[in-house]
Order: C-alpha cells, then sequence, then structure tokens
C-alpha cells in the first residue's frame, strides 16, 4: 500500500463519515476513492480528499440533502458562485420557516391552560391526498346544521335498516358524511346533503332520497378532534391553508365523521373535513 493511500477505515474516523456514507458517495460519484482493490474491493483515499470528504460532513450538518451537496461542490469546483449563494438563501429560509415551526410549539407546551385536543390540533396539518370514488345513499335538505344533519341522517339510517335491506345484505361501506352545497356559511337556510356509503342491493321508498357514486380525486383533508361545536375553527383552519396554496375547489366541502357520537365522549370525536380540489399541481 503507497504511503498516500488512506483505507476506509482511517478515512472514516477522519473525515466523520461512517463507511456506510463514504461506500453510498462513492456509488454516486460524490466522493470516490482514489483507488481500490482489484481482488478484495478494498477502497483507499489520499490525503488530498480529506478535505473534499470534511466539506461533505459539514454541509450534512448544515442540513443540506445529497442532491443539493452534490450541486454545491460542483459549483465549487466551477466557482459558481451564484448557485452556492442561492442554495444558501434557499437553506435559510428552510431554517427560519423550523425556527418559526419550534416557536409556536414552545408557545403551545408553556401555555398553562393547554390540553392534549388544543396540541392535537395545533400539530395537525391539512394534507393533500387522493380520495376513492364511492358509492351512496344521500337525501339533501335546507336549515340550520345540526338540526338539519340530525333529521337527513334518521331518514336516511330508517332507509337503510328496513327489513328488505337487511334481507338483501346491504351493508353501510364507511362513514356518515355531510355534504355542504353552499358557497359561503350560512346561519339559517344551509344547503347540505348527509350521505352514507354502501355496498349491495339498497331499496329506498323516499322519493327525495338518491342511490349514487360521490365522485373521488384529490381532496384538502384535515382530521378534526373535539366536539362538533368546534368544527367551525377546524374548517377556516384548512380553508385558510387551501386558499393560500391558491387550491381551486372543485366540489362540495365534506365531513366525515369518524367514530360514533352515542358511544364516545365529545372530547374524543374524530370528524374527518374534506375540499375536492382541482388535480394541478399544489401536491403537498
Amino acid at each position: 500500500m503507497a504511503i498516500d493511500q488512506i483505507p476506509i477505515g482511517r478515512f472514516s474516523l477522519i473525515t466523520r463519515l461512517s463507511q456506510k456514507a463514504l461506500r453510498l458517495y462513492d456509488e454516486r460519484g460524490l466522493l470516490v476513492p482514489e483507488e481500490k482493490d482489484t481482488f478484495t474491493r478494498y477502497r483507499y483515499y489520499t490525503g488530498s480528499q480529506i478535505a473534499r470528504g470534511v466539506s461533505i460532513k459539514t454541509l450534512c450538518e448544515l442540513g443540506f440533502p445529497l442532491n443539493e451537496i452534490e450541486i454545491l461542490l460542483r459549483a465549487k469546483d466551477k466557482n459558481d458562485t451564484g448557485t452556492i449563494r442561492a442554495l444558501f438563501k434557499k437553506r435559510r429560509s428552510e431554517i427560519r420557516s423550523e425556527v418559526s415551526r419550534l416557536q409556536e410549539i414552545e408557545a403551545i407546551l408553556e401555555d398553562r391552560d393547554a390540553s392534549l385536543e388544543l396540541i392535537y390540533m395545533s400539530m395537525n396539518e391539512p394534507v393533500v391526498k387522493d380520495i376513492a370514488a364511492v358509492r351512496i345513499v344521500g337525501k339533501r335538505g335546507c336549515g340550520t346544521y345540526g338540526e338539519t344533519i340530525t333529521r337527513l341522517i334518521n331518514d336516511i339510517c330508517g332507509q337503510l335498516f328496513s327489513e328488505e335491506n337487511q334481507r338483501n345484505g346491504m351493508k353501510i361501506a364507511g362513514p356518515f358524511m355531510t355534504l355542504y352545497h353552499d358557497s359561503e356559511y350560512k346561519e339559517k337556510d344551509a344547503d347540505m346533503e348527509c350521505v352514507v356509503p354502501i355496498t349491495g342491493k339498497c331499496s329506498i321508498n323516499d322519493p327525495s332520497m338518491k342511490i349514487r357514486t360521490l365522485a373521488g380525486g384529490k381532496c384538502v383533508t384535515l382530521i378534526y378532534k373535539g366536539p362538533y361545536a368546534g368544527l367551525h375553527e377546524a374548517w377556516s383552519r384548512i380553508g385558510a391553508w387551501a386558499e393560500e396554496r391558491e387550491f381551486s375547489i372543485a366540489g362540495p366541502p365534506r365531513e366525515l365523521y369518524l367514530n360514533d357520537p352515542s358511544a364516545v365522549p365529545e372530547d374524543e370525536l374524530l370528524t374527518e373535513l374534506q375540499i375536492p380540489v382541482d388535480p394541478v399541481l399544489h401536491d403537498e
């Protein structure tokens, strides 16, 4: 072995890069050993490669992902200061965002009145996901929110749990939902529709009730935990999140009631809020 050949183990100690990381950098062409033994495949580095190894370690500790480290090192080799400054600026922005997030967490934890429910709501972020189409039974009506939802759901249950549907093997295939057809919040005469996913043969004799397929697609979603009376705050939050990202609404917003209000305490109720959006390049 030549004097200037440094085995991977010693090179790892010098640069504080693990051997696993060094093998990955070799595969990606980021830090290729000066020599590899033909028979043993041992990797050997040179003293001139130590500086590059230390640079990689430093950039890792600064939080740069591997693909950006590759760009930075290429820019350094080409004396491309513009690219380096741009990536440094991007990383500073990411750090400020993370600091802000951590400060919000600290403020929540410092609040003497903080509850697990408040923390859950504060930390639970909206996400965009694909929702499958589903066959439903639905009934539409107008009125105040709580009274109308209760009335519509009771009407649907009266139809679904008939002896005929039970004989036919009809089954409820998902959580009860409410669709909101208004373009704005209304104290009275709100236009809404309660629906229930089903499978199997279903018979209904209420002419105002319809069986159809509820379209799937991309939705901005948020899980809310707590009493139904607090849903307006969750809707404000998910609506603001979608607005900030300039999503285009593609259908009636939906509430999915994930557990039974007669079986769990109010503060344990789970409701999923969904806003259908156009499938544009806004995925988070």
